[in-house]
């Protein structure tokens, strides 16, 4: 493994010859504030972030605190990632807006003890966040990725969840309506998404 010396080292060194563009959802605490406050501060600001959460508020804090710059934009969407129709119609708002998208990181959580929990429209609300919201972001704005790439820019997508805890998964109950516990969805959202980020 990388030691922190290196990737810190690297992460120093990053200075792209164009103005990167960057979607952080659930970037409005834990992994993804900490990535974006990386990402605002090792771009010296000179980056176009776009936070995606639902706390107005946090988001608005984190964005004034990113480095002052004439070539930096930051922007906070709202989006509440347990229904597919409210990341539908981001995904819909962000590909009418952006003229590209360098880095899509995808960290949204919901942490509860809680037995399965049933969002209105049928999903397991971790199994919501932890990979179908997840897999809908990336799978709709590939065409903004493809953009970056095709102009010789970087463009990756990054989905930060439970690494090294996949496991066995049952084919004949994907939504965790017959075996669900919290030890089952922990392993089958990082499985679902190891499998996805594969494809």
């Amino acid at each position: 493994m990388t030691s922190l010396s290196v990737v810190r080292a690297a992460n120093a060194t990053f200075s792209p010859s164009y103005v990167p563009v960057a979607l952080f959802i659930g970037g409005t605490s834990g992994i993804g504030q900490a990535t974006a406050e990386a990402f605002a501060r090792y771009t010296k600001g000179e980056a176009h972030i776009i936070i995606c959460g639902r706390n107005r508020a946090a988001a608005e804090s984190i964005i004034a605190s990113f480095p002052k710059s004439s070539k930096g934009r930051y922007e906070f969407v709202e989006c509440d990632a347990t229904l597919m129709k409210n990341v539908q119609a981001t995904t819909t708002h962000l590909l009418s807006t952006l003229p590209k998208l360098n880095y899509l990181v995808a960290t949204m959580g919901y942490l509860t003890m809680k037995g399965r929990d049933e969002t209105s429209e049928g999903l397991d609300r971790k199994l919501a966040l932890n990979y179908y919201a997840r897999w809908k972001f990336i799978h709709d704005l590939i065409p903004l990725l493809r953009k970056a790439k095709d102009a010789g820019e970087d463009a990756k997508a990054m989905s930060v969840l439970g690494a090294g805890y996949g496991g066995p998964i049952d084919l004949n109950d994907l939504g965790l309506r017959k075996g669900y516990s919290l030890s089952t969805a922990r392993v089958a959202g990082a499985t679902y998404n190891d499998l996805m980020m594969e494809v």
